[in-house]
């Protein structure tokens, strides 16, 4: 009920319904949507933030956010946490279901509240910030997370080119007619079929930007439309226009795969709008899915899309009888090229290299880039064993032929290692690539340039294998081993703030043997606690001997803990006693693991977390990201630093990407913890870094693993 005298207010063409185009009389002008139960800091806000020239929308209800932003769209929404009714996650989830590509901040005076969001949320979020906020901090965090919008729906328009076209699925011409104006009215073409027997042809044959379906057709009932249409074409956005106006009806239908359910005679004024957002979101999704399941330089898969592959590999094999393979693919001296023409010489030289091991195999075999110059390959459906030989024969003279690059012609060979398996023999992605890898190495020590078999049957262990176990096991009794260490640095600066040790093995006869076969070597045999025993002691008595000469105090010693290592009964005792023995103090000492250790045994991890937590020893998860990146067991353990995997800090060589690398920053300071990025190898991953506050980093550009004599230390 309005007050006596006042007209009603005049809604703004701003905030009607969006349209194929976008928003109806929407302005140049940045949007801010703010969100807040204090009125009074609501006014203060807008006060402020109007003169930086954005146009800023108030609401105290988090409620009313999500109408008003079913209604038009927003170029950021700043938001508390704490609301009565919803809290501001809660509310962040929806706003982003409906918005995908807009962009959030957080004002909240309690950080570590209410944050446990689902991954659409959480990628969304730009930043946090504490209240009372300093104007100027939040301002340039708001500034962020309106490009980072405009960006997103930049790329969303740009995929777009020629009008959307869409498959209306409709039995009833009247009906069918109907649609196809409306949406010429959006800027939409349309494809009209009448049976989900002939869509589910034309869906699967065609490319489509949306499909309209109704549920009534001749040939389905209830939801096999929905469930057979997302089958064929599960990336095409999919809203449901049904003449049954039901709840329950329309919330199977989501459940279903539907993006969006219209009521016929009720809802055809928001068919722009469904149609805009299931667009957006179908198009945020792929790229979710390219993040996380595909190498951003090169477009090869990753290492999880590389496991899929095998397993599905392995499954045709044992139905077909056919064999299957995977070749282990190593740059001969990639280095030099890095070294002497930089490193975005040696970047196009990956993707020339990801293009020729494309044209190399069939469509059904798998290319996957495990890191560095180092690729994989799965063939599937061999007829013969020795088919995966002549293959690689194949991409030696692919890439014998000469590089053409801005910089330089260049020439690099390939060394590979063939791994072949029978139908019926079963092999995990680790072990396949253990296998492959010494046979890899074995090429190398042969002159490179060629391609080399394991030298024995890997279902038995033969006698290189065992010849490798018994000077392992003498390595491990004379403590035989070498650490290198690699710089961390603190940002803005940088400034050197620690080293991370690196175990290495070298054989009698002078062979380096690569940490990802000997470590897990020693998990088999059991002696993998004894050698950590030993990197505890040496690592502590190498920072010992630094700051004798001169080393910073501030600056630390990260070590690697194996499973075995963290299961044990005595880690704590161990690494009491090595930081006595050499007079460090605790937090001189950074033990990293991994999450799946923290998964093993979530009690017994948390027993083993808190007391080295009151000894004063830091812990930071190592590669997070890559394993099962849950924040609710995060927060429940002792942690104090999370290490973003060097996957995520490669994507953020596109224009257009970082949105993981960022949203992990975001997190980790939300949850009290730092925040250091491994693999940083440009400038350009290293400027991104700085811009989105993250707080250390390490990798090949700022310091490559030495060995001690080789480290110039700078008091």
């Amino acid at each position: 009920m309005r007050e006596p005298g006042r007209r009603p207010r005049r809604r703004r063409r701003s905030d009607q319904n969006l349209t194929a185009q976008g928003v109806e009389g929407a302005t140049e002008q940045p949007s801010i949507l703010f969100v807040d139960d204090d009125e009074a800091l609501g006014r203060a806000f807008a006060r402020r933030f109007r003169r930086e020239g954005f146009e800023v929308v108030v609401t105290n209800s988090p409620i009313e956010a999500i109408k008003l932003s079913q209604r038009r769209l927003f170029s950021t929404v700043v938001t508390d946490l704490r609301m009565p009714v919803m809290s501001g996650a809660e509310m962040i989830e929806h706003v982003a279901g409906v918005q995908p590509d807009v962009s959030f901040v957080v004002v909240t005076g309690v950080p570590n509240l209410d944050l446990d969001r689902s991954p659409p949320a959480e990628l969304s979020t730009v930043g946090i910030v504490a209240k009372p906020w300093d104007d100027d901090e939040l301002l340039s965090v708001i500034r962020r997370a309106v490009e980072l919008t405009t960006r997103r729906r930049a790329e969303t328009s740009a995929s777009r080119g020629v009008d959307p076209l869409a498959l209306v699925v409709e039995d009833d011409p009247d009906d069918a007619a109907l649609l196809v104006t409306r949406l010429r009215r959006c800027g939409w073409r349309s494809q009209v079929v009448h049976r989900l027997q002939e869509a589910r042809l034309v869906a699967g044959s065609a490319s489509f930007d949306a499909m309209l379906v109704d549920l009534s057709l001749p040939d389905a009932r209830g939801l096999d439309a929905v469930v057979r249409l997302r089958q064929v074409a599960p990336q095409v956005p999919l809203i449901v226009f049904s003449g049954m106006d039901d709840d329950t009806t329309a919330r199977q239908a989501i459940r279903a795969g539907a993006h969006d359910f219209l009521v016929k005679g009720k809802d055809e004024p928001r068919l722009g709008r469904a149609l805009v957002l299931g667009v957006e979101r179908s198009h945020y999704t792929r790229r979710l899915t390219s993040l996380a399941h595909y190498d951003q330089l090169t477009g090869l898969a990753n290492r999880l899309t590389l496991r899929e592959a095998v397993r599905r590999a392995q499954t045709a094999a044992a139905v077909s009888g056919h064999a299957t393979a995977l070749l282990y693919v190593d740059l001969d001296r990639f280095k030099t090229v890095n070294d002497s023409l930089g490193h975005e010489a040696g970047d196009a030289l990956l993707q020339k290299v990801a293009d020729r091991l494309r044209a190399s195999i069939r469509d059904d075999d798998t290319a996957a880039r495990l890191g560095g110059d180092e690729f994989a390959i799965v063939l599937r459906q061999l007829d013969q064993p020795d088919e995966a030989s002549i293959v690689a024969e194949r991409l030696l003279d692919a890439l014998r032929a000469p590089f053409e690059l801005p910089q330089a012609t260049v020439r690099v060979t390939c060394s590979v290692g063939v791994v072949v398996k029978e139908a019926g023999e079963q092999a995990t992605l680790d072990d396949l690539l253990r296998q492959a890898d010494m046979a890899m190495y074995d090429a190398k020590r042969s002159g490179r340039n060629r391609l080399a078999r394991p030298r024995q049957r890997s279902e038995r262990p033969g006698v290189a294998r065992i010849a490798l176990e018994n000077e392992l096991r003498d390595a491990v009794a004379e403590e035989r081993f070498s650490l290198v260490y690699q710089p961390q640095f603190a940002l803005p600066g940088p400034e050197l703030c620690g080293y991370e040790a690196l175990l290495r093995w070298t054989r009698l006869d002078g062979t380096r043997v690569s940490p990802g076969t000997f470590i897990p070597l020693l998990e088999d045999m059991g002696l993998v606690t004894q050698v950590g025993r030993w990197v505890l002691r040496e690592s502590c008595r190498q920072l010992a001997e630094w700051r004798r000469r001169g080393l910073p105090g501030h600056v630390r010693m990260a070590v690697n803990v194996s499973g075995q290592d963290f299961e044990r009964d005595d880690l704590v005792g161990s690494v009491r006693r090595a930081l006595d023995e050499h007079g460090i103090e605790p937090s001189a000492l950074e033990l990293e693991i991994t999450e799946s250790i923290l998964m093993r045994d979530t009690e017994r991890t948390n027993v083993t977390l808190e007391a080295l937590k009151r000894e004063g020893v830091p812990i930071a998860i190592d590669d997070f990201g890559t394993g099962y990146s849950s924040l609710a067991y995060l927060q429940r353990f002792a942690v104090s630093r999370l290490k973003i995997d060097r996957v995520f800090v490669q994507t953020l060589e596109g224009d257009a990407e970082g949105t993981i690398a960022e949203a992990v920053i975001a997190l980790g300071h939300r949850m009290g913890m730092e925040v250091l990025a491994e693999g940083v190898e440009t400038e350009a991953q290293l400027r991104f870094l700085k811009s989105v506050g993250c707080d250390m980093v390490q990798g090949f550009l700022l310091g490559r693993p030495e060995a001690e004599p080789q480290i110039a230390l700078v008091a």
